[in-house]
């Protein structure tokens, strides 16, 4: 009887080019290579026969002696072998053992009659797959032992591969877990038991190899603003055999927060029912913080651009065919959103409504700033250039570019960036322009003040050798001639500063303007004549009355007046003009002069404006005179304006005030009505040619007049011989003016006395200390002697006590 014995598979060590497996084929479908090793030709032909009689495909190789057995484990070409025990040359278990060293998967087959039992165990002990005892009835058998043995060893083949894949795919996931510090999980629907792998635990916070008792413990940790997205998801899982991945937040046993990104999938059971549930998780948290670290930089950086008035272009491509700007560059050249600016030509007839120009020639779209900078792969740094749109529009950008550069350092694209420098470009503009008035005004004013002072010089030099009366009278008429017009030229730089600093502060009062007009006529009236102009005026029979300075708003009208002289050629025609419009005063003093171009009406206004067609000759002037009249009136609440067709065509400055109805204008009484001449004054000044010229002067104005020279000797004489008005400066020595007029005002003569001060010091502080001290009255040097004269004759009238402290040179 034939036993049949199925042996455990062996992996074999066989180097690699050896015939060590069994071809995987179905045994009816290719040839079966059969190695038939029989020293007796009969028995060989007799098993040949039953192979191909149960084998469809076969091929059987005879091996006779121990030369042909060589050659046949050498060439290696069959799928199995069947040998016989007792070989002429050997014995089957020597032939075993050399085909299973050579090729240790190979099936090998005893059909013997020679053998025994023994034999048997000990060939199955080397690896012997079937042994048959050679009976004529056996014969049959071989096939059948042949292709089992072929079967068995191709099934361990095929699980060894398996179990081989099996092992290489673990230790590929291994890795890739591992790589991807990834943990797996499953859950069983049934028992309800978790299973984790020993990376989930420290996800949670816990140590290598945790697990928690049930799914509810697990969800607890979750972080409560994503617990209910969590449980939504998790529930869906077991309700449906269906993948599902969740990002959350879970709250560690060790107090930190951690983002998991858990995944899963159900593994039906046939019934539509997921019988368990295996996923994975992965800590996210460096990936979740780095995109919302990149987020918030990408939206810092949007409100940044949102913020600053720049406008972005950026293009992908190294042609520059797809320009994408930013909502601030489309709002600034007034083009849609999304609009691709590349495909937009600027230059009208429907397409862009603006056109680029550098240094005021057409820019050609190839040369815009971002290609040149993709072209040249190299940033164009500050190009300014122009915009001009279809409505007349201007505007002034700066432009910076750069290339886009890859990896290879090739241009890929370009960004650019726009800025609005319109207004920074104005304000250049007026600056420069205002440099060159400054300018300007300064080498005025130095001809200005020169010329005086030469002619003063002049005559101080012909009054020292020549001292005859019609030498002293000319020499007396230029020098105050000259000293006139330096005062109006330092009251005027005054007037400047005050209006610049807004100090200007005004005494206010009904006024009615033909008497405005009549003083500030007198005021100009030698230029006039020297000019030989014509002056006419049309003014009402009714008061023009408005609340107002009475020195201010004649300075505004001589001011105008003076301007309609210097810019009318002589024996020109001006005219003052008068009316009442509704419940406004309107003035209007127009010349037939130079005139003014229309788009110079606002810039005569401003402060240093010097007219270029000055018709009188001389200095062209400081260019303040009209910058103060506008500032004065406008602090009256009224406006004025130039009015003119053009050079030649003269000018008209109409000047409207506020009109209040008609009121009795105050009436003083004069103390020199009652005083006359024999009010006493007393003049105190360290500065003795100037204490001893204004005595004079006043002495021979009429008055009793005594000299101090500092401040002591000022009180000394005060209490001797009590004046009714006292000049005196602040500056001292022994007892300065502000200590003179407190002992003045604390005797019972003295506070009846008018105090008025003449320093150089005219700050706020300044005036606020006389005041303080019990000045009337705070004169800033130099004042004319004519000014003193009119505010002695305004305030030496009837005996009344001191009323308070008025600012004169306001």
């Amino acid at each position: 009887m034939a036993a049949w014995v199925s042996m455990p598979p062996r992996v074999s060590d066989q180097p690699s080019g050896s015939s060590c497996q069994v071809p995987d084929m179905p045994v009816d479908a290719e040839r079966l290579r059969i190695l038939l090793i029989d020293d007796n030709p009969d028995d060989r032909a007799l098993v040949e026969r039953e192979l191909r009689l149960r084998i469809a495909a076969v091929s059987v190789r005879h091996v006779a002696d121990a030369a042909a057995l060589d050659k046949a484990l050498m060439e290696g070409e069959f799928d199995v072998a069947v040998t016989d025990y007792r070989l002429r040359w050997t014995l089957g278990t020597d032939v075993l053992r050399a085909i299973k060293q050579r090729y240790p998967n190979t099936p090998v087959v005893m059909f013997t009659g020679s053998g025994n039992e023994e034999v048997a165990v000990t060939a199955m002990k080397e690896g012997l797959d079937d042994y048959i005892t050679k009976t004529p009835k056996h014969y049959p058998r071989v096939p059948f032992a042949v292709l089992g043995c072929f079967e068995r060893v191709n099934n361990r083949l095929r699980l060894q591969e398996s179990l081989a894949r099996e092992t290489l795919a673990k230790a590929r996931l291994e890795i890739a877990l591992q790589s991807a510090r990834m943990g797996t999980w499953q859950y069983d629907l049934e028992t309800r038991q978790l299973a984790f792998s020993e990376d989930i635990g420290p996800m949670f916070g816990h140590a290598s190899g945790f697990v928690h008792a049930s799914v509810e413990d697990a969800l607890l940790q979750v972080h409560r603003a994503d617990s209910e997205r969590v449980r939504n998801a998790w529930g869906e899982a077991t309700d449906r055999d269906a993948a599902f991945g969740i990002e959350a937040r879970v709250v560690g046993a060790d107090g930190r927060t951690r983002w998991l990104a858990v995944s899963g999938k159900g593994v039906g059971n046939g019934a539509g029912m997921p019988r368990i549930i295996v996923g994975t998780a992965r800590d996210v948290t460096a990936e979740v913080e780095a995109k919302e670290q990149q987020r918030a930089q990408q939206e810092e950086l949007q409100t940044v651009l949102d913020v600053l008035p720049v406008g972005v272009a950026i293009s992908h491509d190294p042609q520059i065919n797809d320009i994408t700007v930013s909502p601030y560059f489309c709002g600034l050249l007034g083009i849609e959103p999304g609009t691709n600016l590349a495909q937009v030509p600027a230059g009208g007839g429907g397409q862009a409504p603006y056109r680029y120009y550098r240094d005021g020639q057409p820019l050609d779209p190839a040369d815009w700033p971002i290609r040149i900078a993709a072209r040249e792969g190299l940033p164009v740094r500050s190009e300014e250039l122009e915009v001009r749109f279809d409505d007349g529009r201007t505007l002034t950008i700066l432009v910076n570019a750069a290339p886009l550069l890859d990896q290879q350092s090739a241009v890929r694209g370009a960004v650019a960036a726009i800025m609005d420098v319109s207004a920074l470009k104005s304000v250049q503009r007026e600056l420069e322009q205002a440099n060159r008035q400054k300018t300007e005004f300064l080498s005025v004013l130095a001809h200005e003040l020169r010329n005086p002072m030469a002619a003063i010089s002049y005559s101080v030099e012909m009054l020292r050798h020549v001292a005859t009366p019609d030498a002293i009278n000319k020499a007396r008429d230029v020098i105050g001639r000259q000293t006139a017009h330096m005062r109006k030229l330092l009251d005027d730089l005054l007037d400047l500063s005050r209006i610049t600093h807004n100090r200007i502060e005004l005494v206010l009062r009904p006024l009615d303007l033909r008497r405005v007009i009549e003083h500030a006529y007198e005021s100009t009236l030698a230029l006039l004549e020297a000019q030989r102009h014509r002056v006419t005026f049309e003014l009402p029979d009714t008061p023009l009355m408005v609340i107002g300075d009475e020195v201010r708003l004649t300075q505004v009208l001589s001011n105008l007046l003076n301007n309609a002289a210097k810019f009318t050629p002589a024996g020109g025609a001006i005219t003052v003009a008068g009316a009442i419009d509704g419940r406004q005063i309107v003035l209007k003093v127009a010349d037939n002069g130079a005139g003014i171009h229309p788009s110079e009406l606002e810039q005569v206004f401003e402060m240093f404006a010097q007219g270029k067609a000055k018709a009188s000759g001389g200095a062209p002037g400081l260019g303040i005179g009209l910058a103060i009249v506008r500032k004065l009136v406008e602090l009256h609440g009224g406006t004025v304006r130039a009015i003119s067709k053009g050079p030649g065509s003269g000018t008209t400055f109409r000047l409207e005030l506020p009109r209040v109805e008609d009121a009795e204008t105050p009436q003083g009484t004069s103390r020199l009505s009652q005083a006359g001449s024999q009010g006493r004054l007393l003049v105190a000044d360290d500065n003795i040619d100037a204490a001893d010229l204004l005595g004079a002067v006043l002495q021979m104005e009429g008055y009793p007049v005594e000299v101090a020279y500092d401040g002591q000797a000022a009180i000394e004489l005060a209490g001797q011989w009590r004046p009714d008005l006292m000049l005196l400066d602040i500056g001292m020595p022994r007892a300065n003016g502000l200590d003179v007029a407190r002992w003045v005002r604390a005797q019972d003569w003295g506070r009846r006395a008018v105090l008025i001060a003449i320093t150089g010091w005219g700050q706020p502080k300044d005036r606020h200390a006389t005041k303080e001290a019990g000045f009337d009255i705070h004169l800033v040097k130099p004042v004319s002697p004519t000014e003193i004269v009119a505010l002695i004759r305004e305030h030496l009238g009837a005996g009344h006590p001191h009323e308070g402290h008025r600012d004169a040179s306001d």
